[in-house]
């Protein structure tokens, strides 16, 4: 009989019922659709974020010319047989009305597009790690199916980032902040500690399901028990854990 379509809720008959050695391709789409969605998650989260900061800050015009460099164009500087730049022109305000969450969004921007390199890459990384750790105990077996269980073991981490992705959505928007922008930013880094609780729990459940499937992936990947391949993937969440909570 034919067993789970993936591992997720059921790893152990999903992997034991799987021809060795396990399929790689299916694992690359597994990580093409994590990636996809863990950058789109975390651009929401961003974008809900700056969408809250309205309040309007003073900065420097870029066309604005500095007041030295416009002297020289005067009568007596050096380049007073020259026309001055644009800059130099008294209608071209010194400073700019802009808003915070726009300013904020320049420099924050990147992010999701970085997921889409870091998020593959993490995925080598974590393989490597597994497959080093799962050697150590008298595991056997290609990187390949290694590199297998580890996409599966990602999805719990998309899971994750839709989950707080939705609940940003939702409290982000009910937080009554400050005119000022200090007292604002101020406002929202408070309330943003106060997920925290949330944060954490959702971290510490998802950490335990990707380390389900994990455990019984590495066992059926690697030849090894169920027992000695938990020594290596709960230890490595243990160390993951204890980052992502510090």
């Amino acid at each position: 009989m034919a067993g789970p379509r993936t591992p997720l809720r059921k790893p152990r008959e999903y992997f034991a019922s799987r021809p060795r050695p396990l399929d790689t391709r299916r694992a690359l789409a597994v990580v093409a659709l994590v990636t996809l969605v863990v950058a789109a998650a975390t651009g929401s989260i961003l974008v809900t974020f700056t969408q809250q900061l309205d309040q309007r800050v003073s900065v420097d015009n870029p066309a604005h010319a500095p007041e030295m460099m416009c002297d020289n164009y005067e009568e007596g500087g050096p380049f007073a047989d020259m026309d001055a730049p644009a800059g130099c022109d008294p209608s071209v305000p010194e400073q700019l009305d802009e808003r915070l969450g726009d300013l904020v969004w320049q420099e924050i921007s990147w992010v999701p597009w970085a997921m889409l390199v870091g998020v593959p890459l993490f995925w080598l990384f974590e393989a490597a790690m597994l497959h080093l750790g799962t050697s150590l105990v008298g595991g056997e077996g290609d990187f390949t199916e290694t590199l297998t269980v580890a996409a599966w073991g990602m999805v719990p981490s998309a899971a994750r980032a839709l989950a707080l992705a939705g609940y940003l959505a939702y409290a982000l928007p009910r937080i009554d902040l400050p005119s000022t922008p200090d007292a604002a930013v101020a406002a929202m880094q408070s309330a943003l500690s106060g997920f925290g609780l949330v944060s954490g729990a959702v971290v510490v459940v998802t950490v335990a399901w990707a380390t389900y499937v994990r455990t019984y992936g590495m066992a059926r990947a690697r030849d090894l028990d169920v027992g000695s391949a938990a020594v290596v993937t709960v230890g490595l969440s243990l160390v993951g854990l204890l980052f992502e909570l510090l």
